[in-house]
């Protein structure tokens, strides 16, 4: 009995005559409303014999021309799906092992150069500071004299295109009086922005090595950039593709299910190879943290 059931239902539904035309079957043979999957369970003898001639009947009359072909369609489509099936699925679990396995290296690369970068800011960074520092106050020490010094000799020039010898001379007075001390000021700050370089240098050149190692990140991330913009829009094709599969699934059109479940595949296949392409140069960027962390001043 329940045999009968499911083959009658799944026979209804699936047919091009569809649910409501053997509902309606059932109803002038039977006399009786079948609305359900369960509703057949109470018909005994007589009811049953019918039912029989009805299956018959249905599949002779669907038996030739397109319905055939339409059937034959769709089974092709369900076997289509079946032996893609197993392959589908271990890609997608592929596919998400390689992003994690992306992820991790990634994580770990930017974590290693934010630390590399770090100790080459470090070198020299306290001599350098403080040198900085003196710098800074030399200059606000003697910066009125300086200023005042640099203003005379302006102040002389424009005396002398005025041809006002009498401030020329009175302005000399004042600035070769302040001569020697401005000189000193000058020696002073030269000295110390001189220190600050030559420490900055000490600093460029014990850093050198380490980054000419790192130097080949820079492309790397460039190109790893421009692949992650075309994953993005293969994984956006993809996904399509899967909203598709999945209506298909929903509606029983296999036909739809497995063309969508066939365009999802290949978009995997063509993201599990931009994933491998990342991964190479993930750990590329890697290799040359190494050697960098290697060549770290001391």
């Amino acid at each position: 009995m329940p045999f009968l059931e499911v083959l009658l239902c799944v026979y209804c539904k699936f047919t091009i005559m569809g649910v409501e035309a053997g509902v309606f079957i059932l109803k002038e043979w039977t006399g009786k409303e079948c609305t359900g999957w369960g509703e057949l369970i109470g018909f005994t003898g007589a009811s049953l014999k019918r039912i029989v001639v009805v299956l018959v009947l249905l599949s002779l009359w669907c038996a030739p021309g397109t319905r055939v072909l339409a059937a034959s369609e769709w089974d092709a489509a369900l076997d289509e799906i079946h032996n893609l099936y197993a392959d589908y699925t271990s890609l997608q679990t592929s596919l998400k092992s390689d992003l994690q396995r992306n992820q991790t290296l990634h994580k770990q690369n930017s974590a290693a150069l934010a630390a590399v970068n770090k100790q080459l800011q470090a070198t020299n960074a306290v001599q350098i500071a403080k040198l900085k520092a003196t710098v800074e106050a030399v200059q606000k020490k003697h910066g009125p004299l300086l200023e005042q010094y640099n203003a005379l000799g302006k102040q002389i020039t424009a005396a002398r295109k005025a041809n006002n010898l009498k401030s020329v001379t009175v302005l000399e007075i004042k600035r070769n009086k302040l001569k020697p001390a401005a000189a000193a000021a000058r020696a002073e700050v030269k000295s110390a922005a001189s220190a600050l370089a030559a420490a900055k240098a000490e600093a460029a050149a014990k850093n050198k090595p380490a980054k000419n190692a790192l130097a080949p990140i820079a492309q790397l991330k460039k190109q790893i950039a421009a692949q992650n913009k075309l994953f993005s829009a293969a994984q956006a094709e993809r996904s399509g593709a899967d909203k598709r599969y999945k209506a298909g699934v929903q509606a029983g059109d296999a036909a739809k299910a497995a063309t969508a479940m066939k365009q999802s595949y290949n978009r995997m296949v063509e993201l599990r190879a931009m994933a491998g392409q990342l991964y190479s140069w993930e750990q590329q960027i890697s290799t040359a943290l190494r050697a960098a962390e290697l060549k770290l001043p001391k």
